[in-house]
């Protein structure tokens, strides 16, 4: 009789759990676009169409947008439909695939699991990164030229685009003004110009996969992109034209965006930038001047290969400045963190020199 009872609980406690899970589906919602350090809502539809009630279910979701990679939603009890709203905090930039989800199940026993994978559930996430705010960063040679006609040019002539007409002013050049406008208004009037050269700001990143050092968000990478994300908006809400640039397995390449309605527009091309190519560096950078003859303020990065400055001379030379943010490699190899940065400033360009931890906020500052 003992012997026919443990048999038989043996027996249940490796069929119970399949039927446990027999009959489940589920579906999943959250949004297409996230940003870093935000929440993610999540919303998890489970269905049964068994008779019988389901119990003690695990159900585990693979969340890559996450430092925390999986998420357990722990249920007690199913009885035809089930809504789990969530929220799973992004941290990590970029494109993810969510999911499946999957069910698991060892009811009553724990002898043996069963466990059920959701297709239909895998989904797709962008994560933007987070641009940091920018009070006053130096991207021009002067920063005070025309920009959009809402700044006064120090700059006249040369490589200048005409934009309006305005008021003569004590300290403008005779040769703007405007003679026939002037005679007919009997007062002077002179050109307004934007300065082409200044307006442009053009980010090139780094992709090639052996110069990122580090993981997750302490890389060298998520610092370059961190940087490029903040200038970019900034430079966008200070007028300038935003160009971006990086040779990865897909080139990542957005030129002349303009006006702070296009932040969603730069963040989302950032958020797809990944580090997966093999094309130098330098190769990359001479690939983007061939393609686009740019000039304007120009920003670089070193992720550790030392060689950028080697032809400094040649990128100072097609710009009117040249901005290089030196992210030191070998710190992201340790668990120490260093807050300070180092700046130098040459004639020909501004260089900024960072480790891990380094904050970025006040450099931008």
């Amino acid at each position: 009789m003992i012997s026919e009872l443990s048999l038989a609980t043996l027996v249940l406690s490796f069929i119970a759990p399949y039927f446990n899970i027999l009959g489940i589906e589920a579906s999943i919602k959250h949004p297409k676009y996230s940003t870093q350090m935000q929440s993610v809502p999540i919303t998890i539809e489970l269905s049964t169409s068994s008779f019988f009630n389901k119990y003690l279910l695990e159900l585990w979701l693979i969340t890559p947008f996450s430092t925390t990679l999986n998420h357990m939603f722990f249920i007690k009890s199913l009885n035809k439909k089930l809504i789990i709203e969530s929220e799973i905090f992004s941290d990590v930039r970029g494109v993810h695939s969510v999911g499946p989800l999957h069910i698991e199940s060892g009811f009553p026993l724990g002898l043996k699991v069963f466990q059920k994978v959701f297709e239909n559930t895998k989904s797709e996430i962008v994560v933007f990164p987070t641009p940091l705010r920018v009070k006053n960063f130096p991207l021009s040679i002067d920063e005070s030229f025309t920009l959009h006609g809402d700044k006064q040019s120090k700059r006249k002539g040369g490589h200048d685009e005409f934009v309006s007409v305005r008021e003569y002013k004590k300290g403008d050049s005779p040769r703007h003004i405007h003679w026939p406008i002037s005679a007919k208004k009997g007062e002077l009037i002179v050109r307004e110009y934007q300065d082409i050269l200044s307006s442009n700001l053009i980010i090139i990143l780094d992709l090639n996969e052996k110069y990122n050092v580090g993981s997750s968000k302490e890389s060298t990478l998520e610092y370059a992109i961190t940087i490029a994300a903040s200038l970019a908006i900034y430079g966008l809400d200070e007028g300038y034209s935003v160009s971006l640039f990086g040779y990865g397995k897909e080139v990542i390449q957005l030129l002349d965006v303009q006006g702070s309605r296009n932040y969603t527009e730069v963040l989302e091309m950032l958020a797809y930038a990944d580090n997966n190519g093999d094309k130098s560096y330098a190769d990359a950078i001479e690939y983007y001047l061939r393609m686009q003859n740019r000039s304007g303020t120009l920003v670089l990065f070193d992720n550790g290969s030392g060689n950028v400055e080697k032809n400094m001379d040649n990128y100072s030379s097609k710009f009117s400045k040249v901005v290089l943010f030196d992210i030191e490699a070998d710190s992201f190899k340790k668990d120490i963190f260093e807050k300070e940065f180092k700046t130098q400033n040459y004639l020909k360009y501004h260089k900024y020199i960072l480790r891990k931890g380094c904050d970025i906020e006040r450099m931008l500052s």
